[in-house]
């Protein structure tokens, strides 16, 4: 059978399959491939990918698994016994009892156990949130201290640049005889402290970057484009005052848990007055045998037994009293903590009010004047006009002023990422509800 196609079908046929290609392999409007992330998109992958925070949530599991053990019953005992008189005067004389028995609370005991296991899951779900709003933090300061970085090489690359031009153009005044071995040594040396520079600098970034991948849960060969991320002024938070701070702040509802697990506590203690009753059921058989009496018929009975345990050496005063205490200190914890967290703001609100006033004004008035010595003083040493030592002072000016500008921008920065975590905030990320919703789920 001959199963040969027209050239005309084959035609079509190539060329539907190279317009099916082309079309899937045509860029989308609107979806950007491999964009640069922001700085909350890292945080989010942070949050997402970091293995201690993965380990953290494991722990919430463990909590839930504590809460169910926590509601169940101690498990039943099987009780066997028997006796005969075999061994003496072997009569065919025995008795064989078998029953069940359990250990029944009659004092809320388990129900107290489950509502500290209640707070126990809720507390772990608040320190998990916790943990993430620090990572936040720290993913935040690391970029803006790797961005820095990255200005600092570009300075320093620039001035690098700078100094091999003023060392040719010493080098060719050397050979006319119009400066000394001196300004040739000068400037020589001058460009070998940036390289050393720079390569410091360089592996300062470098330990950064395998610092940030490390929050990132990424090995720590992997780039991070940080190009989306502009390295300016970064917004303060909305609302800096104490009361949103405490209503976002994860470990404030960790403090405030801990005084609701203290309270169980005490609750779970004063249960354990009465220890568990034991009450069993169970069937007994057995036959005597009687001196010159006929044989005795096996008899059968039904055992109930309830075994009440007296608290006689009263050692739950003791553990009342060590439970009491506990709500004492854990909400002196409590108290502390809402005092650090005030302090807290204020230090970074503070910080961040000093180098705003200079930052925003390096650029347009400092900056410029700067380049502007730095270029005529290197014009003027070409021409003769300047000494070596001006146009090095100028240019040694020009790095000062940028490093004290890239200082105290770092400064803000780190000051702003302090806020934020202080707040709770950041960034931008509402964690209020949350933390509410961990805190309801300890109420018993």
């Amino acid at each position: 059978m001959d199963m040969r196609f027209p050239a005309s079908v084959l035609l079509l046929a190539r060329a539907t399959v190279l317009a099916a290609v082309m079309l899937a392999a045509w860029p989308r409007p609107g979806v950007a491939e491999d964009a640069p992330p922001t700085l909350a998109q890292l945080i989010l992958s942070a949050q997402r990918d970091n293995k201690d925070l993965a380990a953290a949530r494991r722990g919430i599991e463990v909590s839930d698994a504590r809460l169910v053990q926590a509601g169940l019953l101690p498990n039943p005992r099987l009780n066997v016994s028997g006796a005969s008189d075999f061994a003496f005067r072997g009569d065919g004389a025995y008795a064989v009892a078998m029953g069940i028995s359990q250990d029944v609370s009659i004092s809320g005991r388990i129900a107290r156990q489950q509502d500290v296991g209640r707070v126990d899951v809720a507390l772990t779900r608040a320190e998990v949130l916790d943990a993430e709003r620090r990572l936040a933090g720290d993913v935040a300061a690391d970029v803006y201290r790797i961005l820095i970085a990255d200005r600092r090489r570009e300075n320093i690359d620039a001035a690098i640049e700078f100094d091999r031009r003023l060392a040719r153009t010493t080098r060719i005044r050397y050979q006319a005889a119009e400066v000394s071995q001196l300004d040739v040594n000068v400037a020589a040396l001058d460009l070998q402290r940036l390289l050393l520079d720079r390569a410091r600098l360089q592996a300062q970034r470098e330990a950064l970057a395998i610092q940030l991948n490390l929050r990132l849960g990424r090995a720590p060969a992997s780039v991070v484009d940080l190009s989306a991320i502009p390295l300016a002024v970064a917004p303060l938070p909305v609302s800096v005052d104490a009361p949103t701070a405490l209503r976002g702040r994860p470990d404030f509802a960790v403090a405030a848990l801990q005084v609701d697990r203290a309270d169980a506590e005490v609750a779970l203690a004063r249960a354990r007055r009465w220890d568990d009753w034991s009450i069993g059921v169970g069937v007994q058989q057995d036959r005597q045998v009687v001196d010159g009496a006929p044989h005795q018929r096996n008899d059968r009975a039904l055992k109930v037994s309830v075994t009440v345990p007296l608290p006689l050496a009263r050692r739950s005063r003791a553990e009342i009293a060590t439970a009491l205490a506990g709500v004492g200190e854990r909400r002196a914890r409590r108290d502390a903590l809402q005092m650090e967290i005030e302090s807290e703001i204020a230090a970074a609100r503070a910080a961040t009010a000093g180098p705003h006033a200079v930052i925003t004004g390096y650029q347009k008035d400092v900056l410029p004047v700067a380049k502007s010595n730095a270029t005529l003083a290197a014009r003027g040493y070409a021409q003769g006009l300047v000494p070596l030592i001006d146009v090095a002072q100028a240019q040694r000016q020009l790095s000062d002023l940028q490093n004290a500008y890239l200082g105290s921008l770092d400064d803000y920065l780190q000051s702003v990422v302090r806020l934020h975590v202080a707040v709770g905030d950041y960034p931008l990320l509402d964690r209020t509800q949350d933390a509410d919703q961990a805190t309801q789920e300890a109420m018993p």
